[in-house]
């Protein structure tokens, strides 16, 4: 049983982080006018952690064994475990999002907000075809 639960609970993992990272982006378009804000990285970390806790706390009915432990409320151990668990997989899928976020830049700019050159990755996947720039 308890496999089954960390099995759902790493699938569940992962969902969240897929759709709070999607959810992440959209309110940084909508509110911040695409800039970073690092405050909704945090509250996405502590939001997926007891998402994920709560559903192998549940599921696995480890509240059962805990229980006899001397008054402590054994989902503080259960949290700060998938807090070490969302963590790495946080950074990582964050790391691939801004892989991909720079392969489709479409122009890179200068520090005075003037287009240097556009992405020729941008122009072969929207052609769909190997671009190759006519002045070099």
């Amino acid at each position: 049983m308890a496999a089954l639960a960390l099995a759902l609970a790493l699938l569940l993992c992962v969902v969240s982080i897929a759709a709070s990272l999607w959810l992440k982006e959209q309110v940084e378009r909508v509110l911040f006018r695409w800039r970073n804000v690092p405050v909704l990285h945090a509250a996405n970390i502590v939001i997926i952690a007891a998402i994920v806790a709560v559903a192998y706390y549940r599921l696995s009915g480890i509240g059962l064994y805990l229980r006899d432990l001397a008054d402590i409320d054994g989902f503080w151990y259960v949290f700060a475990g998938t807090t070490q668990l969302v963590l790495p997989l946080y950074l990582f899928a964050c790391w691939l999002l801004a892989r991909r976020r720079g392969r489709e830049k479409k122009y890179t700019r200068s520090k005075d907000k003037k287009v240097l050159y556009i992405n020729e990755r941008y122009l072969a996947r929207r052609y769909r075809d190997d671009y190759r720039s006519k002045t070099s």
